[in-house]
């Protein structure tokens, strides 16, 4: 197989979240379409799905699953690799070619792996669209506070998104899409599992539910579902 080491360093970012809520292990299924990835962060309180298309790639091949772990660190190594990069996998060994440069990487048994292929099935009041970047500008603003509690809340064709601490923000967009009346607060494993997506993000919403994002772009799908806070929680911070 053969990618340009950005595109591939792109999508493990992006679906191995970060911080305490990143994705150390997980089975990458290479099938007809392309890569595929189903995956709970440690704590639970997120699950990503990724798809890595085979039109990204310029040579593809269905090897079926494989088990990686230390995805930090594998992402390390493909920042060491430019362009074109060969990609092969023999026995137990992933292994990067790319201009006299070759590494070897230890596979995990997917037997070890847990991993559940089932999407939960969810029922949603409101889903709209941010564009691309107006997540993480409102997460920039969010991060000048310690500890804080993103809330968002629909209405008629809009959305607010607002958070505690010392400086409170609040965002209002037009969302043409929505009806109104979702409403749902998350902490930090919000920022650690959207932050490095970029491009246009779909967005399903509901009532002290989970929220839904879906990032389409040219060469990958990645769906993310995060758990909102609990009432214990937010009293906790009260």
């Amino acid at each position: 197989m053969k990618i340009k080491a950005d595109k591939l360093k792109t999508f493990l970012t992006k679906v191995k979240l970060q911080n305490e809520n990143a994705i150390q292990e997980a089975v990458f299924d290479f099938g007809k379409e392309g890569v595929k990835i189903n995956a709970n962060n440690p704590a639970k309180l997120a699950r990503v799905m990724g798809w890595l298309k085979a039109s990204a790639f310029k040579e593809y091949k269905d090897i079926g699953p494989i088990g990686l772990n230390d995805i930090d660190n594998l992402i390390k190594v493909i920042s060491r690799f430019k362009d074109e990069t060969v990609l092969t996998v023999e026995g137990n060994l992933l292994t990067l070619k790319n201009a006299g440069k070759v590494v070897e990487i230890s596979l995990v048994n997917t037997n070890f792996i847990t991993t559940d292929t089932k999407e939960p099935e969810l029922t949603f009041v409101d889903t709209f669209t941010l564009p691309g970047g107006r997540l993480q500008e409102i997460f920039d603003d969010v991060k000048l506070n310690k500890d804080t509690i993103i809330s968002m809340e629909t209405g008629l064709k809009n959305v607010k998104i607002s958070n505690t601490g010392k400086y409170k923000f609040q965002h209002t967009m037009e969302a043409s899409t929505c009806v109104g009346g979702a409403k749902s607060s998350f902490g930090q494993p919000l920022m650690d599992c959207l932050s490095n997506l970029d491009g246009n993000l779909e967005m399903s919403l509901g009532n002290n539910y989970p929220i839904k994002v879906i990032e389409k772009t040219e060469d990958s799908i990645i769906n993310i579902i995060v758990a909102p806070r609990v009432d214990s929680e937010k009293e906790g911070e009260e």
